[in-house]
């Protein structure tokens, strides 16, 4: 017989009395005072602040180290992190690294497998204690160890900043229950729907070694945590939308803030990288479908794919390491300070014709992968 699981009641109040609260008292105040225009500032400034500092503070610089940050941008970020109230960056990001590590298995602690609802929230709301692990580098931050100390503190003084705008406008309730109430839930349940939403519904155009997904009508309520299984094949990227189209605001702030010089030092998977991943995920799938086809169309097909599959495949490469060479021919040139203009402008011009070629090649590797994919798709015989 099963042990029925205990509840962390503190998590469970505030988590089911923040929604109640919102879920009674929004439509009552719509419906007796109708919505300002500061309700509505103040609430996405509030919702923004702290969304954008769970996701570019606790979860890509604390988490995944996937950038260096100022002291002011790391101190923002603890303060309206902690205003989420989902406990301090330290324990918030011992959580997640666990989750990484362990993804999909009954060590993770919301893994999908236990159903959509244990995921979103209701392992917040059990009576288990998950020990800090694999956080040493974070505990050396004093920054981090003083928000631990006082998360909830912290937390209260900044969630609480819309009561101060309505103390000062003479609007109180308005401000508390849209820039208060509305605005925990709504931080609650962007957050969690990446756990759980962003495991169940989307695409796997990276891999499918585990169940993350990407999924673009997330991404806009996320802050560009949408793009899920890309994150989890790179996790220490600094991106969740790489592609330039992909929204992603945290990664548009970093760029500005790394244009301002308050952040650095980007980690980026190669274009190439990414690509080899998605050609490796389309490859799996075409396979899987000339498995249906008859023994006599299937093999010439397997061997043309597999022949396509090679050229792209080291075209790419090629690619990919005369554009390092390149960046690394750069860094070599800055070093020496003072470069004659005429040995600049030969190296240049040797590396933009031999880039010619290898675009070409590519170009021809791409229309071979192309055909291949296309008969494949549009073969009638099978088995």
């Amino acid at each position: 017989m099963a042990t029925a699981k205990r509840l962390n009641w503190l998590n469970t109040l505030f988590l089911t009395g923040t929604l109640a609260a919102a879920v009674v008292l929004v439509p009552l105040r719509l419906w007796t005072s109708g919505l300002r225009w500061s309700e509505v500032l103040v609430f996405a400034a509030m919702t923004f602040a702290i969304g954008t500092a769970i996701s570019g503070g606790y979860h890509r610089l604390f988490s995944h180290r996937a950038y260096k940050a100022s002291w002011p941008v790391r101190f923002l970020f603890l303060c309206f992190g902690a205003a989420a109230f989902e406990n301090s960056a330290l324990k918030w990001s011992s959580d997640h690294r666990v989750h990484h590590r362990h993804v999909d298995t009954d060590q993770d602690p919301y893994a999908i497998a236990n159903g959509f609802w244990y995921a979103h929230w209701t392992w917040v709301m059990e009576a288990k204690a998950l020990p800090l692990a694999g956080v040493a580098d974070l505990e050396k931050d004093p920054l981090v160890r003083w928000q631990h100390r006082h998360h909830f503190l912290i937390g209260a003084v900044v969630a609480t900043i819309p009561l101060w705008i309505g103390l000062a406008t003479g609007n109180v309730l308005g401000h508390l229950v849209f820039g208060v109430a509305l605005r925990i839930v709504m931080t609650h349940h962007t957050t969690f729907f990446i756990n759980s939403a962003a495991h169940m519904f989307g695409s796997r155009p990276y891999t499918d070694a585990n169940t993350a997904r990407d999924n673009w009508v997330l991404a806009p309520l996320t802050y560009g945590e949408g793009y899920h299984n890309f994150h989890h094949l790179w996790q220490w990227d600094y991106r969740n939308g790489a592609l330039w189209y992909q929204w992603d605001t945290t990664k548009w702030l970093l760029n500005i803030l790394g244009w301002m010089g308050l952040v650095g030092q980007f980690r980026r998977v190669s274009a190439a990288a990414m690509t080899r991943a998605r050609l490796h995920m389309e490859e799996k799938r075409l396979r899987e479908r000339l498995a249906l086809a008859s023994p006599g169309v299937a093999s010439p097909m397997h061997d043309r794919l597999a022949a396509a599959r090679v050229k792209l495949d080291g075209a790419l490469a090629t690619l990919h390491e005369r554009h390092e060479a390149w960046q690394a021919k750069k860094a070599e040139w800055r070093a020496k300070g003072s470069a004659k203009a005429e040995a600049w402008r030969e190296a240049k011009l040797e590396w933009e014709a031999a880039m010619v070629q290898h675009r070409a090649d590519l170009k021809m590797a791409w229309l071979e992968w192309k055909a291949a994919r296309l008969e494949i798709r549009s073969s009638l015989v099978y088995a």
